[in-house]
């Protein structure tokens, strides 16, 4: 991908990424409120913190950025269970 294409992109790939990390986000936070110990609930709210920092650092004036960003959310999000599960 040349410059120019990596810059002349639809913006709404971008809103589609933000929209996966709202998505994963929302479910880390819901398992901070619904854990049974501080320490998960510490470890959900770092997760959650650690994907919206992540997706904050994306450049969204790069659509290689914004792609290779969306995939790795979109795997996630794909692997999430129903269900906090059980820290070690």
């Amino acid at each position: 991908m040349n410059q120019n294409e990596d810059q002349n992109f639809d913006p709404m790939i971008y809103d589609v990424m933000r929209e996966l990390t709202t998505q994963i986000v929302g479910t880390y936070s819901a398992w901070e409120s619904e854990a049974a110990t501080e320490r998960e609930a510490k470890h959900w709210r770092a997760e959650w913190l650690r994907v919206r920092s992540e997706a904050r650092e994306v450049n969204p004036r790069s659509r290689a950025a914004i792609e290779s960003k969306t995939a790795e959310l979109q795997e996630v999000l794909r692997g999430l269970p129903a269900h906090a599960p059980t820290l070690a």
